[in-house]
């Protein structure tokens, strides 16, 4: 398989299981709604037993933590460079730079490390992406789309760094105004005496009065809480659309670089690596992340990088 520009999407297959638990969710909203109803009404009935809905669901909760299970069980290895890691990039100073033919050789390289503990064996595939930038601010821009969906502690740490070159680069020529001295400050009232001690009493008063307004019924409190429960769900699920929605009609990019290898062992999988044209030298600030592990493993972030 040749490079690919990746193109970020929702992995629909991946979270097909998600699906499954559509019915359990609709039947526990409609009961909390039911509730809530009971409770607001106080129609002769103080109160609800949501457990009713629990052998109907038990199985669907059952096949969609199976599926959660199977999704994360088989965790695939992962390596990460970086033109900023010791000894990896070239340069001087804080600028270390690293052509994208060099990274793609310093990951294959890695495939045949026998020395690291760490290291995979038998019959694997591996899922290679590439973040190709020549600027720093395109690096780090690059790094953070990536990020903002599989956040990985060194590319994260790289996308700092870039950003931060970048600032420093571009404000360096800047001269800094400094206002006649002394400044100006905020009057430090919270350290005055005497409403150091009217503080004390007031707040003392206020938390008699409301330890009086909030004494509630059992009945409110449960109420309160059936109510709590339905937005938190209602939440939840607005957080998973939005996600989804963010990612529809996403378009490839291409500084980011993204191909399946195997199946086959380290020595089969470097040969694979090294046997396409990786891009060029003229993208000098490369970064890279391998991750090596079964087919089912690979599948949520393969489909994410839209392979």
């Amino acid at each position: 398989m040749n490079w690919t520009p990746v193109t970020m999407q929702w992995p629909t297959e991946a979270t097909a299981w998600m699906d499954q638990m559509d019915a359990a969710k609709d039947m526990a909203t409609a009961q909390l709604d039911s509730a809530y109803g009971r409770l607001a009404t106080l129609a002769e009935q103080v109160t609800t037993d949501l457990s009713l809905i629990g052998e109907a669901v038990k199985g669907v909760v059952a096949s969609g933590r199976a599926a959660l299970d199977g999704q994360f069980g088989e965790i695939p290895k992962c390596f990460v460079v970086t033109p900023f890691q010791s000894g990896v990039g070239q340069g001087a100073g804080y600028q270390r730079f690293l052509s994208a033919p060099n990274l793609v050789q310093r990951l294959a390289d890695k495939l045949e490390d026998s020395a690291d503990p760490a290291h995979p064996t038998g019959e694997q595939y591996a899922l290679v992406i590439l973040f190709l930038g020549t600027r720093f601010d395109q690096m780090a821009g690059v790094l953070s789309k990536f990020n903002a969906l599989m956040p990985i502690a060194e590319l994260q740490k790289a996308e700092r760094r870039a950003k931060h070159l970048f600032e420093l680069d571009t404000s360096k020529w800047e001269l800094p105004t400094v206002g006649a001295l002394p400044p100006w400050a905020a009057l430090p009232l919270e350290r005055c005496t005497v409403l150091k001690e009217a503080s004390a009493s007031i707040n003392g008063q206020l938390a008699r009065l409301e330890s009086y307004a909030a004494d509630s019924s059992p009945l409110d409190d449960l109420a309160e809480l059936v109510q709590r429960k339905a937005e938190q769900a209602v939440g939840q699920d607005s957080k998973l659309n939005e996600l989804k929605e963010l990612l529809a009609g996403g378009t490839p990019d291409t500084s980011m670089q993204s191909r399946l290898l195997g199946p086959g062992d380290a020595s089969e999988l470097r040969a694979q690596l090294l046997d396409d044209d990786a891009p060029g030298h003229e993208w000098v600030l490369s970064s890279g992340v391998m991750l090596v592990g079964s087919l089912q493993g690979l599948s949520f972030v393969r489909e994410l990088v839209g392979l």
